[in-house]
């Protein structure tokens, strides 16, 4: 190395390593846990340490740039000549964190609390890149570490505090919030926190008693006045959260979220004029195509007022025509409001990786098959499920569409499809069960109701699926008695289930206990005409010929009825009643 050299190095050294100060903002220690390198020496040890820190000074440069993917690499770079720094080790994570590789960053800083275990901000570090990676065991064990040796901190108290309230550890999270408060009674946070803790757990009272400690200290603390307002709610006080909501928006009149809860207590206490009052409020304050407004349509659609929810959501497609949001709304609107082309025109122009996108077509399909257009509604299904193959929603509509037409081979087809990419979808394997039933191909219908129930063994429609067919069927009672009185406990209030038990109790002669299910059946399904006609058959059975007509019917004058099929049993009757059947 010539002298020119050399004194180039030294200056560019010098130079770069104020510019490193400079960079972690004043911090002299970073050189700390190695020997000192002086300037103008020019060991091995000093090479690898000037080539570290000109790496290292490269990722400042990168960071005030905004650079962090440079950054990234610098910082790598340095540690290749200085592998056991702390202070590399730490920028580095934080780096990769910034970059969204909390996993790699992970291996970096638990590296530096080995390196220096009593760095209590090292440790602190590691506690944060265990909570982002959801590892919240390990984090809340970091916390605790470093409270052994700081107990006085109150930042990691209250990290540790909002972290038990994130695994529901509820006890230890208000010990912890009780120790933040008894030294510092002023901490706002720790008040809010418990009364969050509270609320969870249905103390109500307490819940209220610390946000409002909590709001003594700052009255205009959003997040508590807006838990307070729904808390009000929760306890029926009415008044109260309406009160505070209105507190809300004399402090934070453009708070969106706190109008619309206002608007939806003055609808449900029915006051409409006051709910109307601030829907014209949102409009004073908002422009026109302000984005804020969007809620205004979505408000004014929720409580049926369509031509003016259409009016806000086309007012932001004008000014924000890629606001998939307002788009899809907008076309619900319409729909709703009868205007099927507007709508069709609005879903359709919903982008392929928008979250309404799959929502959108299944109302464009809906829209085509209202239009008695079910092969174009078949088409645009079939075309969807190329976008997304394992949703099992469009696989049920496209059955559906196949269905109206009664083809219900290719509803087969179509449900094997989508149980290949849904293996484990019950609602797939349900309806399979019913088209091949249509079929009258019951072994195959029976086996998918299995199917249901070996995957949720409480899916209360399999279970009375299967034992109402073997009832039908006059075979397995015993086994159908077990499987819908399984049902029952899961939907305890199902008519058609209750019906039937009935049913089964028919089936095997035991006719008052029969009696009895139907009646109850028929309180909850009042409408339903199957249960009228089994209670007739009971009634028939029992020889009450007076009550079995009666209940005919009234079958009969019910919707989806088999007219001959019950006509027939009301002409059996009448023969008995006037006494020409022995």
């Amino acid at each position: 190395m010539n002298k020119e050299f050399k004194k180039i190095s030294i200056w560019s050294l010098f130079f770069l390593i104020v510019l490193a100060l400079s960079c972690m903002g004043g911090e002299k220690k970073f050189l700390s846990n190695q020997s000192p390198v002086l300037l103008g020496e020019t060991s091995d040890k000093g090479d690898l340490l000037q080539l570290a820190y000109q790496h290292y000074a490269f990722a400042c440069m990168a960071i005030g740039n905004g650079d962090y993917e440079e950054a990234e690499v610098y910082l790598k770079e340095a540690l290749k000549n200085d592998r056991d720094s702390p202070y590399l080790l730490m920028k580095l994570s934080q780096v990769l964190v910034g970059n969204g590789k909390a996993e790699e960053a992970l291996l970096f800083a638990q590296k530096t609390v080995e390196l220096t275990p009593h760095d209590l901000k090292a440790r602190e570090f590691l506690a944060k890149v265990y909570s982002r990676l959801k590892k919240f065991d390990l984090a809340i064990s970091q916390y605790r570490e470093i409270l052994k040796k700081d107990p006085g901190s109150k930042d990691v108290g209250l990290h540790l505090s909002t972290l038990l309230i994130r695994v529901k550890e509820y006890g230890p999270a208000l010990d912890e919030l009780s120790i933040l408060i008894e030294r510092e009674p002023e901490m706002m946070l720790a008040h809010y926190y418990k009364g969050r803790i509270h609320m969870e757990l249905k103390a109500y009272d307490s819940a209220k008693q610390a946000f409002l400690r909590g709001l003594e200290i700052d009255s205009k603390f959003l997040p508590a006045l807006m838990d307070l307002a729904t808390l009000y709610g929760r306890m029926d006080k009415v008044d109260m959260a309406i009160e505070t909501y209105n507190k809300i928006l004399l402090s934070y009149p453009t708070s969106i979220v706190a109008r619309e809860k206002l608007i939806a207590l003055y609808y449900k206490t029915g006051q409409e004029k006051l709910a109307e009052d601030n829907m014209e409020e949102m409009k004073r304050i908002f422009s026109p195509g302000d984005l804020k407004r969007k809620r205004l349509g979505l408000i004014y659609l929720r409580y049926g007022k369509l031509n003016k929810s259409i009016e806000e959501l086309k007012s932001i497609v004008s000014a924000w025509p890629d606001d998939q949001e307002a788009r899809y709304y907008l076309g619900a609107a319409l729909e709703e409001n009868g205007d099927l082309a507007g709508a069709y025109e609005n879903f359709d122009l919903l982008n392929a990786d928008s979250g309404y996108f799959i929502n959108a077509r299944m109302h464009m399909a809906y829209i085509l098959e209202k239009q008695e257009r079910p092969d174009e509604a078949i088409s645009l299904v079939k075309e969807t499920i190329n976008h997304k193959r394992d949703n099992p929603r469009l696989y049920l509509m496209l059955t559906s569409l196949y269905e109206i037409k009664e083809e219900y081979l290719n509803a087969v087809d179509i449900l094997k499809e989508g149980i290949r990419y849904n293996a484990r979808n019950t609602d797939l394997f349900y309806r399979l069960g019913v088209v091949l039933d249509k079929l009258k191909r019951n072994e195959e219908c029976l086996e998918q109701m299995e199917m249901v129930i070996k995957i949720d063994p409480q899916h209360a429609d399999a279970l009375n699926y299967i034992g109402y067919t073997y009832a039908v069927e006059g075979i397995h009672l015993d086994r159908a008695l077990e499987l819908i009185e399984r049902a029952i406990k899961y939907r305890p209030d199902s008519g058609y289930i209750i019906d039937s038990l009935g049913w089964v109790y028919f089936r095997k002669g035991q006719y008052d206990k029969a009696l009895e299910e139907l009646k109850r059946a028929i309180v909850l399904s009042p409408e339903d005409p199957t249960i009228h006609e089994h209670l007739g058959d009971v009634y028939f059975k029992k020889k009450d010929y007076g009550k079995a007509l009666q209940i005919y019917e009234k079958a009969l004058s019910l919707k989806n009825v088999d007219h001959e099929k019950l006509k027939g049993k009301i002409k059996d009757v009448m023969e008995h009643l006037k006494g020409t059947v022995p």
